[in-house]
């Protein structure tokens, strides 16, 4: 198995790694998700994360299943249900909220 380095993560199987960047010596556990977010160097997340608009600075250890910044509830809605941002998984027909997902990915923390 490949070792920590300076040119780039260590990402291990099953991973969902979008609009992201690492640092140097950084590793991301089996089959986490990162989405928005960048790694300081020397960070790692263990299996199993989830991690979305997020800021991870240097020397972060992220235990297994830990869940950072994701969610963002449309709260001036008359339901805060999937339907209402995430409708193409419910109608084949409809699109999801771009407007929704760029607002909350906006607000990354740092």
């Amino acid at each position: 198995m490949p070792g920590l380095s300076p040119d780039g993560p260590l990402i291990h199987p099953g991973c969902d790694i979008r609009g992201s960047n690492f640092g140097p010596y950084t590793e991301i556990g089996a089959d986490s998700v990162i989405l928005n977010s960048s790694f300081g160097a020397y960070s790692y997340c263990t299996r199993l994360c989830d991690i979305a608009n997020a800021g991870i600075g240097r020397f972060v250890n992220i235990a297994a299943m830990v869940r950072i910044g994701p969610t963002d509830h449309p709260m001036a809605r008359a339901s805060q249900h999937h339907f209402l941002y995430r409708s193409s998984n419910y109608w084949p027909e409809a699109e999801p909220d771009a407007a929704f997902f760029a607002a909350r990915a906006a607000r990354r923390g740092a």
